[in-house]
């Protein structure tokens, strides 16, 4: 493998202030990835420091314990609807697991949560000929990837379950504020789970279901951000029938209500995944998870465009089948997952096609995931949602533990050309490495290696990626 660049080149570099900063190229490639990223990373580092210094101020950093994962169980059905809704957006640890506990109040008539998210990525770049003909020169940056505020609360007196909750963050791909998860929980034990009347998950595929922030890799897959908006307005059912093994959500969504469209952009929307478990043992570890996820939409302005990042923030999008006619979009897509204590393997495969009178197009994508808790701990598996939690370390680092440790595998593969669209096909591999000091914090590494056949050419990437993320 070449590893020289072009000596007349120039890479620039583009921390998150503005301008940038101009550096020349090295031909050796492992000083000239870490000149170029130098910046991002003692940012990166001093983000660390601060959090660390903050954590070790907090007498309650030295003086609560950390319980294993399994003291999380919810003893009730509405502590496990209440479990779930916290699984899609933020950590609900055991209360013996958090360093801070300013952030929470629990009151007699109602209580309170406050939390953030923030995640701070550094990405580099190495291409061959056929990537640099498709994209020129990808410089290497860093970013925030995402900043959100968190609030929620419920109302202990009341016999049903009543939850509140909102989120608001920057979406720095798009480097616009939005309203992220926002709206009431009402308990219906009367059809066996409950309602969430807000902005939502449509509740299709379990890692968009999933928070971003607890996802065992980097970045989800190509295929699941063209077709499956993170969050939407309407009414969703979450339902749960033990003896038969079933779980389900069921969704409809209408943007028009308040014209506040996101990507992908539909007017209506149908949702639902159905869910069964013939293997579910928290004592043993074990879960199989059979599910199948559906969706059916009606574009806003008959019309959709597909279009994905590589599975790095900095990137542009290298899928893209641009704005095309499309009246209705369909969507199927089965789902496996199985868990064995610490180890954990699944993924999904989609199925679109979309219709319109003046033609219909079919794409498809999927991927496949492996992890490792190599520290012992095991990611527990939410009945009431149908998704798999955060991380909780079963010894911190805060009182002299390793925190816990994931080793992970994800490959990824789409196509979206259908007849005169090309989109591109692409795949890509991504082995990562992720440490939790504590549930709050975790710092990610990975590498990915992906081609892109598009424009005629076909592209290979080598991506070095990087994340810190601070959780509450």
């Amino acid at each position: 493998m070449n590893f020289d660049g072009p000596k007349d080149r120039n890479i620039r570099i583009a921390p998150s202030f503005a301008g940038g900063l101009d550096m020349p190229a090295r031909n050796d490639m492992t000083r000239h990835l870490l000149r170029g990223l130098r910046c991002a990373v003692a940012r990166g580092v001093g983000l660390v420091l601060v959090w660390l210094a903050l954590m070790l101020a907090s007498p309650a950093a030295w003086a609560q314990g950390q319980a294993p994962a399994t003291g999380a169980t919810p003893d009730s059905a509405n502590d496990a609807i209440d479990a779930s809704i916290a699984a899609e957006d933020a950590p609900l640890p055991p209360k013996d697991q958090k360093l801070m506990h300013w952030n929470d109040y629990a009151g007699e008539n109602f209580t309170f949560h406050f939390g953030y998210n923030f995640m701070y990525d550094v990405v580099g770049y190495e291409q061959d000929t056929g990537s640099t003909a498709q994209w020129g020169d990808l410089n290497g940056a860093s970013k925030w990837r995402d900043v959100r505020f968190l609030a929620s609360g419920k109302f202990p007196k009341s016999k049903r379950l009543i939850e509140w909750k909102v989120g608001y963050m920057h979406d720095a791909i798009n480097n616009k504020w939005l309203w992220r998860e926002s709206g009431i929980i009402l308990g219906v034990p009367e059809i066996w789970g409950a309602l969430f009347i807000g902005r939502t998950k449509l509740g299709v595929s379990m890692i968009k279901h999933m928070s971003g922030a607890s996802i065992m890799g980097l970045e989800r897959a190509e295929i699941e951000d063209m077709i499956i908006p993170i969050q939407n307005d309407g009414i969703r059912w979450m339902g749960y029938l033990p003896k038969q093994h079933l779980i389900w959500n069921v969704g409809y969504f209408n943007e028009t209500l308040f014209h506040k469209w996101l990507y992908p952009f539909m007017d209506q929307q149908y949702a639902a995944r159905l869910i069964w478990l013939p293997l579910h043992s928290e004592k043993d570890g074990k879960v199989l998870h059979l599910a199948t996820n559906l969706k059916y939409g009606n574009p806003k302005d008959g019309k959709t465009q597909l279009k994905a990042k590589p599975e790095a923030s900095t990137a542009p999008y290298f899928l893209d089948t641009g704005v095309f006619p499309a009246v209705h979009e369909k969507v199927i897509g089965p789902e496996v997952w199985y868990r064995d204590n610490s180890m954990l393997y699944g993924g999904a495969y989609y199925f679109v096609r979309t219709e319109a009178p003046e033609g219909n197009h079919k794409f498809q994508g999927g991927d496949i995931w492996a992890s490792w808790l190599m520290t012992g701990e095991v990611r527990k598996y939410n009945t009431r949602g149908g998704l798999f939690d955060f991380v909780y370390p079963k010894s911190s680092f805060f009182k002299g533990g390793p925190g816990a440790f994931e080793a992970s595998i994800h490959a990824t593969y789409t196509n979206v050309n259908s007849e005169l669209l090309q989109g591109g096909k692409f795949w890509r591999v991504t082995p990562t490495l992720a440490w939790y000091p504590s549930y709050e914090f975790r710092v990610t590494i990975g590498y990915g290696y992906g081609v892109l056949d598009r424009f005629g050419i076909s592209g290979r990437t080598q991506f070095f990626q990087g994340r810190i993320q601070f959780m509450l």
